[in-house]
């Protein structure tokens, strides 16, 4: 469906009852103009008639040279005129048959018949000319200066919806001392208009600066805490010989504990919508990314006796990538394809353009794949802890850094989702 702007739907308002009011004028003018004529003519051809009658002294020669002819019961008709008086009604009669045009009149006096005809061709056909032309004129004139006022009245009506769409478009939600942008309007419609966006963009302004609040103060508290489990660890693995039984604990400590701090940037990252592929805190190539993925759940599979491979077919060497919104995409589709596949193989697949993620799990029922990226959602298939927001927190990283998330699934055979660049 096109979109119309309001201005133009004005102008085509204006322009539509112009054209409504134009015309219903030109008709009435022409019905009006076409009664007085027949009445004129009809008061002038009956004073002719009496003249005439008055004094029979004229002779027909002169009367046909003024284009009249005057004809009663006793008076031979031409046989182009005969077929008009047929049936013709007492008073004045307009004849028009194409070339020709004949004003009629025909009144009894003194008991007798008269028919008075008057040829007006070459009259009538300037007459009607002159007088469409004029009407036409008028009429598109009318319609033009309809169209103008219509226009003029639009942006008019239009300026000060423009003014405030521009007042709130260049307002920014992070600057605090704005000036309220409702005082620079009327109090009126528009005004009303500004001050309820005035306060739906304050109630906007306070929500974000308090979810800014809670996002600072909960990643602070949650990086200290890992912190401190991290240099815990370290300390401890300083400790502790390679072939400690606890080395390895400590060490899969210390590995959450950095996955953790990864996955806390990237909520912060998506939940504040900030672009970082310009300038990331930390980047990698594709095939960096992929193996530290590869590695970090390789046991998981290795546990599951499910076979997982990493295939490099073409990998862009030369770009980088965000590692942290990266790393927690891939970590999610790889948590997800281990909990949902339970015999098979795992792929994780580089290409040019693009990485994949394929398995042979249970995939996802028909129904649910048009909902599937949406938060909340999840697969019924298999009674497992989870708030379906992984997918969801995917699709987000995806479009924060430009990246298009894609899949393709069958029940009871697999998935395989794509992430392209």
């Amino acid at each position: 469906m096109n979109k119309v702007s309001i201005r133009w739907r004005i102008v085509i308002a204006f322009t539509l009852i112009t054209l409504f009011v134009a015309g219903a004028f030109t008709l009435a003018i022409y019905k009006i103009i076409h009664a007085m004529e027949a009445e004129l003519l009809s008061q002038e051809m009956h004073a002719k008639l009496e003249l005439i009658v008055a004094n029979p002294a004229y002779p027909q020669t002169t009367l046909n040279d003024l284009g009249l002819h005057l004809y009663t019961a006793d008076t031979a008709v031409e046989p182009e005129i005969a077929k008009y008086l047929v049936d013709l009604k007492y008073g004045f009669t307009e004849v028009e048959d194409k070339p020709a045009s004949y004003y009629i009149y025909r009144q009894s006096l003194h008991g007798k018949d008269y028919i008075l005809l008057q040829d007006e061709t070459l009259y009538e056909d300037g007459f009607e000319r002159n007088l469409f032309l004029a009407l036409k004129s008028g009429f598109l004139l009318t319609t033009l200066l309809g169209v103008l006022v219509g226009w003029l009245l639009a942006r008019q009506i239009i300026s000060p919806i423009i003014k405030l769409s521009n007042a709130f478009s260049q307002r920014k939600l992070g600057a605090l001392d704005e000036v309220p942008s409702a005082n620079a309007f009327p109090d009126d419609e528009i005004g009303s208009l500004a001050q309820a966006f005035e306060e739906a963009y304050g109630r906007l302004k306070d929500a974000l600066w308090r979810e800014r609040l809670f996002t600072s103060d909960v990643s602070h508290e949650f990086r200290s805490g890992l912190m401190v489990i991290s240099s815990s660890c370290e300390l401890l693995m300083q400790a502790r010989a390679q072939d400690d039984p606890d080395y390895e604990r400590i060490e899969r400590i210390a590995r959450a504990s950095s996955e953790m701090q990864q996955l806390i940037e990237s909520l912060i990252i998506v939940a504040r919508a900030e672009h970082t592929a310009a300038n990331p805190t930390s980047t990698q190539t594709l095939e960096q990314i992929a193996k530290e993925a590869f590695n970090r759940w390789q046991s998981g599979f290795q546990a599951k006796n499910i076979a997982f491979n990493l295939i490099i077919k073409q990998a862009p060497a030369s770009r980088l990538f965000n590692a942290d919104l990266l790393l927690t995409a891939l970590s999610n589709l790889l948590k997800n394809a281990l909990n949902y596949t339970h015999h098979g193989q795992v792929e994780l697949i580089i290409d040019k353009t693009s990485i994949s993620v394929t398995d042979t799990g249970v995939g996802i029922a028909l129904e649910q794949q048009g909902q599937i990226l949406q938060p909340f959602v999840r697969s019924n298939d298999l009674p497992l802890d989870g708030l379906g927001l992984g997918l969801s927190l995917i699709q987000r990283i995806c479009d924060n850094q430009g990246w298009q998330l894609s899949f393709f699934s069958r029940p009871g055979q697999g998935s395989t989702f794509t992430i392209s660049f």
